[in-house]
């Protein structure tokens, strides 16, 4: 079973009780054994793109961005050789101030709580001989979580 973070919300905890719950699943949009659907995020076809969720204690003039970045370049879509430790840049679009920076964490997860607005991620790594690149527009709304899922857009 993966190693879970303490999540900072109880919304990301729902969220880390479904990896734990799906962490043996196969490949695909469905668990081979059981055919059930899995969560956001657990499959490559969610790529570039998000979804807003509730926060339990929501701020009404910030949100949460939740983000995880899957890849196409091995089968496994969270392969931490080409998800962790990846520098990533979000620049609100709205009010263009200063860029927030950060990185991925060893799971290819992020989690950054920023006002409210249109805001760019970027991504940039070098893993081994792969060259990772890719930017992704989200939105942030009051008192929601928005979960971002990335392809880290890995080529050789």
């Amino acid at each position: 079973m993966p190693r879970l973070p303490c999540p900072a919300s109880p919304a990301l905890a729902r969220r880390a009780l479904a990896l734990a719950l799906v962490g043996t699943a196969g490949c695909g949009g469905k668990d081979d054994e059981t055919d059930i659907e899995l969560p956001f995020c657990f499959t490559f076809d969610d790529a570039d793109s998000y979804e807003l969720d509730d926060l339990d204690e929501p701020d009404p003039a910030s949100g949460e961005i939740w983000g995880r970045l899957v890849t196409d370049e091995s089968d496994d879509v969270d392969d931490p050789s080409f998800v962790a430790f990846v520098e990533y840049t979000l620049e609100n679009v709205d009010v263009q101030g200063a860029p927030q920076l950060g990185e991925t964490d060893d799971e290819g997860e992020f989690t950054e709580r920023v006002g409210a607005g249109t805001w760019l991620l970027q991504l940039s790594a070098r893993q081994g001989s792969y060259t990772c690149a890719n930017e992704l527009e989200l939105v942030v709304e009051p008192g929601k979580l928005t979960v971002a899922c990335v392809d880290v857009g890995c080529e050789q």
